[in-house]
């Protein structure tokens, strides 16, 4: 069995699950941007498992690029695949508009204001160089293409 997965969180306790249950059939593929914190997964993973098949690929979800590249690894590794957990997600931190914030303290929107945040609590999300938002293509777009092109 083959099963790419991400490298911490939910990812990572399902992957101890997984292990737990079938720890002599089963090969791992931790899928993540980061590969540093894919190496600390996969220790974590070895040390409670010392005898799983723990794989590693680095890929950016946020990147089309990168997905389709892992896509064609996993492809190149593996003759048949499981299980794709999907779960790589960003989320942008909300910014304080100071000035909003004071013009809405003089309106009648004011108690809205204070109670919602509506207004004043802004996010930004940029574009990735594919011309995708950050949010819709690591969240959402990364995961369908992966999903797409290996399966």
């Amino acid at each position: 069995m083959t099963s790419p997965s991400p490298c911490s969180g939910i990812g990572l306790m399902l992957c101890e699950r997984l292990l737990s249950q079938d720890a002599g059939g089963l090969q791992l593929c931790l899928a993540c941007r980061s590969v540093r914190r894919a190496q600390a997964a996969r220790s974590a993973l070895l040390a409670s498992h010392p005898a799983a098949q723990v794989a590693l690929l680095q890929v950016d979800t946020s990147s089309v690029a990168s997905v389709l590249a892992a896509a064609q690894e996993v492809k190149l590794r593996y003759s048949r695949l499981d299980y794709l957990y999907l779960n790589a997600g960003i989320m942008p931190n909300p910014q304080f508009d100071v000035k909003a914030f004071f013009k809405g303290l003089f309106s009648s929107r004011v108690v809205s204001m204070l109670t919602t945040g509506e207004g004043i609590l802004t996010q930004r999300d940029g574009v990735t160089p594919d011309g995708l938002q950050d949010v819709f293509a690591t969240n959402l777009f990364g995961h369908f293409l992966l999903g797409l092109v290996v399966v």
